[in-house]
């Protein structure tokens, strides 16, 4: 896990807190909010079939807490795609493992977006995006996972 710096410091009341916590020469392949935190998908670059990075970030913008998984690499074992059903709606999903936690960043359109933290196969925390401002990741080259339904639970909110 990474914990990244710089951008507006939680708190910090005379500036709008940024849409997403990619930095400024990543792609921002998704970004909503959820709250005051953000969950974001960020690509390098160079991103291609041959190249690149794609990360999952997660949590207050400029906080030292933030969740940044996988690092920074190629290639990119720690992720995966796929499709995702909802309310008999289809979206997409990107799912990040570290170790024997999972995050999965999801989108539907029209329905709902959010993540999903899981540990031992089991969902231990759902958040629900407040207002999605960036969905860019169709295309994104990483490998193709199984297709998934997500369940209209309530998400927790956190205090």
């Amino acid at each position: 896990m990474l914990a990244l710096s710089g951008g507006v410091r939680a708190g910090e009341r005379n500036e709008a807190l940024p849409e997403h916590l990619c930095l400024a020469e990543e792609k921002v392949l998704f970004a909503c909010q959820e709250g005051k935190r953000r969950i974001s998908v960020c690509g390098s670059p160079d991103l291609s079939r041959q190249a690149g990075y794609v990360q999952f970030r997660y949590g207050l913008p400029g906080s030292e807490e933030m969740i940044a998984w996988p690092e920074a690499s190629f290639p990119r074992r720690h992720v995966i795609k796929g499709n995702v059903l909802m309310a008999g709606r289809m979206g997409v999903y990107f799912r990040f493992r570290m170790e024997d936690t999972s995050f999965v960043v999801y989108h539907v359109r029209d329905v709902q977006a959010g993540l999903v933290i899981s540990s031992g196969g089991l969902p231990v925390s759902k958040r629900r995006c407040d207002r999605v401002s960036t969905v860019a990741w169709s295309d994104v080259p990483v490998p193709v996972g199984d297709g998934i339904a997500v369940s209209g639970v309530p998400a927790r909110k956190v205090p």
